[in-house]
């Protein structure tokens, strides 16, 4: 059985992270393995006194309590009866041995990068699945391609890992690729896939145009973001900037 590790913290949409689950569970039946990350950050103020400190540090850790309790009761309102494991002061290396029996991360984008979130998406050896405001579905997928090692190793493991989809047809958007022919097309063809290939350009295109396009997509297949092709070819920071201008599903393998 495909497993998949859900990351959970606090303030996470956990509709939407539980609704996304279900897709995977429904149509490939990934069993889930659930994380918490409890969130023991917290810097004392200059005014404070170390008894206001105290207190502080008090209420984070209720309000941390709180939140792994909605967990809970959420996985058990969507009869998934799994042990939620809780860990504080996660770093990557923790989510690199958890992963070790997974296939899979999930995790929900907060509206910030921050630095764990970053640095997952440098050293992840498994595909992840990144969520932001829509629930996952496999309707519409979209490829960001250069035709680049990245990219194609990522779609090579998107069908390995989805071996049970019926997926047809595919969008294979690219910016400031104008090659002869596109590698990454016959790969999908090869695995019975038709990849429509939908040209951007800076002269003719915004980036905002680009960003729509991707939009409309239910799932968007990526490169990894460590040395892609946007970091190259657009403004040095795109690939992130994907990251932060659409509301879609991203895959990275």
């Amino acid at each position: 059985m495909k497993k998949v590790l859900v990351l959970f913290k606090n303030n996470a949409d956990l509709d939407l992270i539980m609704k996304s689950y279900l897709c995977l569970k429904k149509n490939f039946g990934f069993d889930i393995v659930p994380l918490y990350i409890r969130d023991i950050t917290y810097r004392t103020p200059i005014r404070e006194t170390l008894v206001n400190s105290g207190s502080a540090t008090e209420l984070l850790n209720e309000i941390e309590d709180e939140s792994i309790l909605k967990v809970k009761k959420v996985l058990q309102t969507y009869n998934i009866n799994k042990e939620l494991l809780v860990q504080s002061e996660v770093s990557a290396e923790t989510i690199k041995t958890l992963l070790k029996t997974a296939d899979l991360i999930m995790l929900e984008q907060g509206l910030s990068l921050n630095e764990l979130f970053l640095e997952l998406l440098k050293i992840l050896y498994r595909p992840v699945i990144i969520l932001r405001n829509k629930p996952l579905s496999f309707d519409n997928i979209s490829i960001v391609s250069n035709d680049g090692v990245k990219i194609n190793k990522s779609v090579y493991n998107f069908i390995n890992l989805f071996t049970s989809s019926t997926i047809e047809n595919v969008h294979v958007l690219t910016w400031n690729c104008d090659y002869e022919k596109h590698y990454l097309l016959e790969l999908l063809k090869n695995k019975g896939i038709n990849g429509e290939l939908i040209n951007f350009n800076s002269k003719d295109d915004t980036i905002k145009n680009f960003y729509f396009a991707l939009g409309k997509s239910s799932l968007v297949i990526m490169g990894n973001l460590s040395r892609s092709f946007f970091f190259e070819k657009i403004t040095n920071r795109t690939g992130l900037n994907i990251l932060e201008n659409i509301n879609t599903p991203i895959f990275i393998g």
